[in-house]
């Protein structure tokens, strides 16, 4: 089964082949999970994304038909779960009160990386994911089909529901402030000379 494409395993786990799922999930699951966790999703919700994608893609056997790209397909899927998990957590923010005591404001686990990981990872890697997390959604999410997942603009456009022209220009952008915010770190990093 490693050697069929994406659409030849659909087409086979639509006539009843259970270990056409198999390799999906060896090729999927992985991407689809750190695809959530860099939209800045935590660890278990990430998880539990990764589950619904193959529970939908389980459930929506039937309709699919091979018009597109498999990976555009299931990245649609992924990016609708995030983009709905992420407005469920600023509709949260809104009411910011515990129930018991509506002075205190309620904590909030923040998708910035604990010290424990900033101390144990290596700092470029740290900065960049920060810098990655502080990009607007559209962009964060283009960038990160592009270059975490590699896949094309033509398909990013499709995923995000955006004209081409304007994946490019988020792209871009996300690159620029990318650039414009690790530029003082680099720079710092290397004594005051960089050559980026």
């Amino acid at each position: 089964m490693r050697n069929l494409t994406d659409e030849e395993l659909m087409q086979r786990y639509q006539k009843g082949e259970s270990l056409a799922m198999d390799e999906f999930l060896r090729r999927y699951k992985n991407p689809i999970y750190y695809f959530s966790l860099r939209l800045g999703i935590d660890m278990h919700e990430a998880q539990d994304i990764t589950q619904e994608v193959f529970l939908r893609v389980h459930q929506s056997r039937e309709k699919y038909r091979p018009i597109g790209k498999f990976s555009t397909w299931i990245f649609s899927i992924a990016h609708n779960l995030c983009v709905s998990k992420l407005r469920r957590k600023k509709w949260c923010v809104l009411w910011p009160r515990k129930q018991d005591d509506p002075e205190q404001l309620v904590e909030f686990e923040s998708p910035q990386p604990s010290p424990k990981e900033v101390a144990e990872g290596d700092e470029f890697a740290c900065n960049l994911k920060r810098c990655i997390q502080e990009l607007p959604l559209l962009q964060k999410e283009a960038l990160i089909l592009r270059e975490y997942e590699n896949l094309d603009y033509k398909d990013i456009a499709s995923i995000l529901k955006k004209p081409l022209g304007t994946v490019k220009i988020l792209i871009h952008r996300a690159r620029q402030n990318l650039k414009s915010k690790l530029l003082p770190y680099l720079k710092e990093v290397k004594g005051g000379y960089c050559d980026v």
